[in-house]
């Protein structure tokens, strides 16, 4: 059995006012620029635990229905554990798929696409669909 280590997602904002703060040229315009951009990144976590799941800027769509309700279509989420691939038929198509789950609580978060059968749909592999209902914004 190995450490867990948990991936905590930045905002990119904050990482530049960091490496900008100390630098002479940095104007109070810029610090007033970089708020309003930082107010737009949302974080988005496990509702259970608040691990760090994924972020705004990685929703693809948003038009999408889980076990459980709405849900997105995400490019990349850290800090989860791929369950057994299975084989699921859903409204466009059957896939095969595995859950996802919360590295640090086992709570299931969502699916990752790992295969589909029609070529229409084949953008979706390796994608990953979040649950609205298991997910949570972090502050």
């Amino acid at each position: 059995m190995g450490l867990r280590y948990s991936s905590y997602i930045d905002s990119p904002v904050a990482v530049k006012y960091e490496t900008l703060k100390d630098n002479p040229a940095f104007s109070y315009r810029d610090n007033r620029m970089l708020k309003k951009q930082s107010s737009k990144f949302i974080t988005y976590g496990c509702r259970h635990c608040r691990t760090h799941l994924s972020s705004y800027s990685q929703i693809m769509s948003k038009d999408y229905r889980g076990k459980t309700g709405n849900a997105y279509l995400m490019k990349h989420v850290v800090n989860v554990i791929e369950g057994k691939p299975e084989k699921r038929s859903m409204i466009t198509g059957d896939y095969i798929v595995c859950d996802i789950l919360c590295h640090w609580c086992k709570n299931t978060v969502g699916w990752k696409y790992l295969e589909s059968e029609r070529k229409d749909q084949r953008y979706k592999e390796g994608t990953f669909v979040l649950e609205l209902q298991t997910i949570c914004k972090c502050e």
